[in-house]
């Protein structure tokens, strides 16, 4: 059976505007003098000639095991390849990577090597070291310490709090904002540093503090020269010597081991 001639463009054209008249497939047929079956073929795909998207391969992960590797990898610090090997899974860890990347409630990130000390970060960390070899202080380098974690699963929440002690005593915790600037900063050491350095005005102190921005500002420094207070040069990168850090970790140690003892006594 000899093959009908195909659809001229302007034919086809007068289909589409025909179909969107309302026209019915058998009356477009009639109208144009070509078969219902012609119609109907080419309403069915008007461009027979676009190559169909591809789907991909199929996904190497089923459910199950995607909500195995969101359970291992919950309040962890397990690598890709360490979920990958505790979960024995026959994939990369690239597909690991990205069904953490699918869950909303996990967040993972590469860790980067802290402190990352230059060739200049050692040199001050040096000269600070010259500089207070008399000072007597307890060092105490929080990283031999063994990791606690709480076990709350969504971290409960955020809280940022400023905080100060010497020889002297403790200063008043301060409830601060998550997002300081300088003037804040300011203010917050106002409430809090002054009347503490007015009660002891026969000693002289030195204010040690890391070089976060909003500390070492120059309306910052400007308002430590006003109010005649001594602030320690401090190298960068160097949390493992800042005291305050470690006496935060301390405590921070001593509630999380209370916690998990109360847990035990519960469980029991």
């Amino acid at each position: 059976m000899p093959r009908g001639k195909l659809l001229t463009d302007t034919e086809k054209a007068s289909i589409l505007a025909l179909k969107t008249a309302g026209w019915s497939n058998r009356k477009v047929a009639d109208h144009l003098h070509r078969s219902k079956h012609c119609i109907d073929e080419f309403v069915s795909n008007p461009n027979p000639n676009k190559v169909p998207k591809k789907k991909g391969p199929k996904n190497k992960l089923d459910a199950r095991a995607k909500r195995a590797i969101i359970r291992t990898a919950s309040n962890t610090m397990k690598s890709c390849n360490d979920i990958k090997q505790e979960l024995n899974l026959n994939v990369s860890k690239w597909t690991v990577w990205r069904a953490l990347k699918e869950d909303p409630n996990i967040v993972r990130a590469v860790m980067r090597p802290a402190p990352s000390l230059t060739d200049f970060h050692k040199k001050c960390r040096l000269d600070f070291a010259k500089a207070n070899m008399s000072t007597d202080w307890n060092k105490h380098d929080l990283r031999k310490d063994k990791l606690v974690f709480s076990k709350r699963n969504f971290g409960g929440g955020s809280l940022m709090i400023w905080a100060a002690f010497c020889s002297a005593g403790f200063l008043k915790i301060a409830f601060v904002s998550h997002r300081m600037n300088s003037s804040d900063y300011q203010q917050v050491l106002q409430d809090n540093l002054i009347p503490f350095c007015h009660r002891f005005s026969r000693r002289q102190f030195l204010f040690q503090q890391d070089n976060a921005a909003i500390h070492t500002s120059r309306s910052t420094l400007d308002w430590f020269n006003s109010k005649k207070i001594d602030v320690m040069s401090w190298p960068a990168h160097s949390p493992d010597i800042n005291p305050m850090e470690n006496g935060l970790g301390e405590s921070w140690f001593a509630e999380f081991t209370a916690k998990e003892s109360n847990m035990d006594q519960l469980d029991s």
